[in-house]
């Protein structure tokens, strides 16, 4: 009993040690962003652009020039059977577009990173990694077409709809899936070399009431030199990823609160709320491309080669209005991203106390990969998935209510029998 008791307060100086150090430490400032990096900032948002005008631009010109018509004309030539005929025609166009758009994808993937120091994956890696990529989505592209055109023959009004809401068993299936067969086709995943870390980062986990967690370390080194780390997967697929560059650059408390932030996306269950706003922005703009598919269908019939939505011919149709129209809804879907990061920010700070470390944590994180802390409007609207680092390092200046003595937002997730602290 005496030995627990001084544990017990051995545990508690310690904690309040943490917590005064935290509320004593001096802000960490926000870096300005090298010449280098507001160059990265600017080419990257004109790459931005092209690629979004080039991604619309290709199934736009394939079929207002009446070559979806003709490649489904050459599909029924070879085969009459649509299940063959409809992945005959995925098949063909997936290949065209990724033939289209490879110029692009290696300058953005290979040259300009290579150009700024950002990767030193060597060129035949790249093209491995790529042409894996492309059969893996063309292959799922192919299932997606047959059950959608599968719906469509069945209920040409409401296929939106059926097709919207089979998004989000779907996209589980996919989450569950992708950390286990997926993503070891494309790097290395590990359990943690450094065990006495490793031991921290469960012991955390412990605190914030997540049971059985999982740790792995993935060899992002032989890419890149840039940082970061991830929550992914679903029910016995969840765990938390961290790239073995984040482990080698960052200091132990700044990789605590990273965890930190991670472990608040699973405890908050943001997985299955992204979903839900995911599968409820699918099924609007599911519903704008079958009203605008109405007036295309309309106007535009014969230069297209098809009036029935049952006619495979219609696929380039159904894909420039999805992209078109998510890429309005773009603002709305990452605003509500940028609400989830902050919360995950919110429970990662509660949990570890680890204010300052965030803050130098972010510095590093500027400096490697070559971010600019204090982004334009239109960036933040349109590809801001994340709150700014500048945002970030002055929310962790600021946010420390336990120095105060007030309530913590997320303090009823929190276990009080972790050796966290000791």
């Amino acid at each position: 009993m005496k030995k627990q008791w001084l544990f017990f307060s051995f545990l508690l100086l310690s904690m309040g040690s943490v917590f005064a150090d935290s509320c004593n430490a001096p802000p960490v400032l926000v870096p300005e962003a090298s010449p280098k990096a507001m160059s990265f900032y600017h080419s990257g948002n004109i790459l931005w652009i092209i690629q979004q005008v080039w991604s619309l631009a290709i199934p736009a010109i394939i079929l207002f020039t009446g070559w979806g018509a003709r490649l489904r004309n050459v599909c029924e030539k070879i085969t009459r059977i649509w299940f063959w005929k409809t992945a005959l025609f995925t098949l063909f166009f997936l290949i065209i577009v990724a033939l289209l758009t490879l110029p692009l994808e290696f300058y953005a993937g290979y040259i300009r990173l290579h150009d700024y120091s950002l990767s030193h994956q060597s060129i035949g890696r790249w093209f491995y990694q790529y042409l894996l990529g492309t059969g893996i989505s063309t292959g799922t592209g192919i299932i997606l077409v047959w059950i959608l055109y599968g719906i469509i023959r069945v209920s040409p009004k409401r296929w939106w709809l059926y097709f919207g809401l089979l998004n989000f068993p779907l996209v589980v299936i996919l989450i569950f899936v992708q950390p286990i067969w997926i993503a070891p086709l494309f790097n290395t995943f590990g359990p943690m070399k450094n065990k006495e870390l490793e031991h921290k980062i469960l012991d955390l986990a412990n605190r914030a009431g997540i049971e059985g967690s999982r740790v792995y370390e993935v060899d992002m080194s032989a890419d890149t030199s840039r940082v970061n780390a991830y929550v992914t997967g679903i029910g016995s697929s969840k765990r938390i990823v961290i790239w073995d560059t984040a482990i080698s650059e960052l200091t132990e408390d700044e990789l605590l609160f990273v965890v930190g932030h991670e472990m608040g996306h699973y405890v908050l269950h943001h997985m299955w709320w992204g979903i839900l706003v995911y599968t409820l922005i699918t099924l609007f703009v599911l519903w704008l491309v079958y009203l605008a598919s109405l007036f295309f269908r309309k106007k535009c019939s014969r230069k297209m080669g098809f009036s029935d939505m049952k006619d495979i011919a219609s696929l380039p149709l159904v894909l420039l209005l999805y992209m078109f129209f998510s890429l309005a809804l773009t603002p709305l879907d990452y605003l509500f991203s940028r609400t989830l990061e902050h919360n995950a920010d919110t429970f990662g700070l509660e949990l570890t106390h680890l204010n300052h470390a965030a803050g130098t944590g972010f510095v590093t994180l500027t400096n490697k990969n070559l971010a600019n802390p204090w982004p334009g409007d239109l960036y933040i609207i349109f590809r801001a998935s994340h709150p700014t680092i500048g945002k970030r390092i002055t929310y962790f200046n600021e946010y420390k209510p336990w120095c105060y003595g007030l309530p913590l937002k997320y303090g009823k997730f929190f276990r009080k029998d972790s050796e966290v602290g000791s």
